[in-house]
């Protein structure tokens, strides 16, 4: 009869197990040339557990494995789809563990900014919600991915812009733009333009939210790179009609795009 200490090695060497395959997979993903071998080797599935393990250094590692191969292509985005692994990334998502929710934020970014079905699957997955409140936590960085997320469903068409409104974000990313760090700004900018360009009735749902005044102030800023994402906010809210363009004007500081054209014209030559 097995002692308690044995049995306990025996948890205790699977869990390391699980923690290096992780790891090694982590890795291995990191590399372009590794994908199409993991992917046909079945890593989905085997993944797939992993991402709601009792350990959360192997969910977030699983995670990054996963976003990490579905960042490559469309086909590695739609195996994550097609794996199910949506259900236990919406898992991750209400953990109270921050690093848990950013790290299942990634994969979902990765995943939407491919395709409007891989976006719309996310939609559908019941996820929107969760990355909503990813915009409410107090770390800048799961606000940030969550906000890159989001904009990366809502860029497709009309539809998904929509289901982003609907499900509460703008007021959020209006937030996070008077946040001190300029990644979460700049995200949140893009990420209100890409809801923005839509339609004249989207672009009216972001200014009708109060997002202008805080907004256009920020052209002002010494980095010009957040001047590059508020220019282009702007200018697909404005692009609608003569009033929104007025809306746009009549905030401080006027005719700024005319104000910081040098910047504009460096920043395109980048």
């Amino acid at each position: 009869m097995a002692t308690s200490r044995q049995v306990l090695q025996v948890l205790e060497a699977y869990q390391k197990a699980r923690i290096t395959f992780s790891h090694t997979v982590a890795d291995l993903s990191s590399n372009a040339q590794n994908a199409a071998v993991l992917h046909t080797a079945g890593v989905m599935d085997l993944l797939r557990p992993l991402l709601i393990d009792c350990v959360p250094q192997i969910q977030q590692t699983a995670a990054l494995g996963v976003g990490r191969l579905a960042n490559y292509n469309e086909e590695l985005a739609e195996a994550v789809v097609s794996h199910n692994l949506l259900v236990q990334l919406n898992y991750s998502l209400r953990e109270q563990n921050n690093f848990s929710k950013k790290a299942a934020a990634s994969v979902l970014r990765s995943v939407a900014k491919h395709t409007p079905n891989l976006a719309q699957a996310i939609v559908d997955s019941g996820a929107l919600e969760h990355l909503v409140l990813c915009l409410k936590e107090f770390d800048p960085s799961v606000k940030d991915v969550g906000a890159n997320a989001l904009g990366n469903i809502a860029r497709h068409n009309p539809k998904l812009a929509q289901a982003v409104v609907d499900a509460g974000a703008v007021a959020f990313l209006i937030l996070c733009i008077q946040e001190p760090e300029l990644s979460l700004r700049r995200s949140a900018l893009g990420t209100l333009a890409d809801i923005a360009k839509h339609t004249p009735e989207l672009a009216q749902s972001v200014v009708d939210a109060g997002a202008i005044p805080f907004i256009a102030p920020l052209v002002s800023h010494n980095d010009s790179k957040l001047k590059r994402q508020v220019c282009l906010c702007i200018s697909q809210i404005a692009r609608h009609s003569i009033d929104l363009a007025e809306v746009c004007n009549n905030h401080p500081p006027k005719n700024f795009c005319l104000l910081h054209i040098q910047d504009l014209l460096w920043l395109k030559r980048e």
